[in-house]
């Protein structure tokens, strides 16, 4: 399985022109709000995505773009752990720059994103640009070719992760970038479906689907799985625990076979 977590995206908006084969595949909407007032953020969004906790609720607002250190001992319980604790192989499949990787980790503050820091929590390695089970976070020369990657190393390991973090940063910076980096996700998710890979899709808070502005959105976010499932959640903090379900199953029923 690839998790392909999408920052900034949220449904509404243009989306229907932007990123019309995102809605071909039926997502689910999810509140990202958590009923906590102000716009979400990516520390404590991502954060509830990975650990089932409301971590907006937790701090008492919402806050990013790196979760809070407060947030660190979730982490450590969240889905990395409890996957690696389940005996599963998992990657973490964003690969970093060598000297972006100094600066965000030697410095008087964590630069490093929730994924990023529940994966190394989890004790996974960070790894560089260039190697063979890396991918870039984005920006990909081919992006249909990256797609087919991505579903090689979803049949290699249990779970595979992606951080594709260059949408929000195009929202945020280069709104006339948008269209590129739509076209560019799309040719991604083909690529990886084209391989028969079960995806599923999530993201953090809105922003993208509002190209007229900078600011994050109250837009739900959408979750997309092509794999059976169970009854869906509804918010950022229904994720974790609905995944495990799916995984628990799937490992129940390869065990069994065997």
């Amino acid at each position: 399985m690839l998790f392909l977590f999408v920052d900034g995206l949220g449904l509404g908006g243009v989306l229907e022109d932007l990123f019309p084969f995102l809605l071909a595949l039926a997502p689910t909407p999810l509140d990202a709000t958590l009923g906590v007032e102000g716009l979400p953020q990516s520390g404590t969004g991502q954060t509830a995505l990975l650990t089932g906790k409301n971590a907006a609720k937790l701090l008492g607002h919402h806050q990013g773009p790196f979760p809070s250190p407060r947030l660190r001992p979730l982490l450590a319980q969240g889905l990395y752990a409890w996957a690696k604790g389940k005996g599963l192989k998992v990657l973490h499949a964003n690969g970093y720059r060598p000297d972006y990787l100094r600066r965000a980790t030697e410095g008087r503050r964590l630069l490093l994103s929730a994924f990023a820091q529940a994966a190394r929590l989890a004790g996974l390695p960070l790894l560089p640009l260039g190697h063979p089970l890396a991918l870039p976070p984005g920006f990909w020369e081919d992006p249909y070719g990256a797609g087919a990657k991505a579903a090689a190393l979803a049949r290699a390991f249990d779970l595979v992760v992606l951080e594709y973090w260059a949408l929000d940063l195009a929202a945020h910076r280069h709104p006339e970038s948008l269209s590129d980096r739509f076209r560019e996700l799309t040719l991604f998710l083909q690529g990886f479906l084209a391989e028969g890979g079960v995806l599923l899709l999530a993201s953090d808070h809105g922003n993208a689907e509002e190209p007229w502005h900078p600011r994050h959105t109250l837009n739900p976010v959408p979750l997309v799985y092509t794999g059976e499932a169970p009854p869906l959640p509804r918010d950022l903090t229904g994720v974790f625990p609905w995944l495990r379900t799916i995984i628990t199953s799937k490992t129940n029923k390869s065990d069994r076979n065997t």
